[in-house]
């Protein structure tokens, strides 16, 4: 189930931030297909392309990014603030 959320969550912090997947390669140095295709598979996104894309979301995109790391790593009794 995590591996379905995984799959979704760089959309959603995308579409949240109002970027679009033309100007999410642009951000990574990357064609607008292949970012589509990684946005599928987020395993394949690098730690440095992921970084960048953190970089240009808005404060809503971190959220989502924030929320979905946390459910992850961290015992429910944390939170992060962004």
């Amino acid at each position: 189930m995590k591996r379905a959320v995984n799959s979704k969550m760089i959309k959603a912090a995308r579409v949240a931030s109002g970027i679009t997947q033309e100007q999410a390669a642009e951000i990574i140095d990357t064609s607008t297909p292949t970012y589509i295709a990684r946005e599928r598979v987020p395993g394949a996104f690098t730690i440095d392309e992921l970084s960048s894309l953190y970089e240009k979301f808005n404060d809503d995109g971190k959220r989502i990014v924030a929320s979905f790391v946390s459910d992850i790593f961290l015992p429910r009794s944390v939170t992060l603030n962004v």
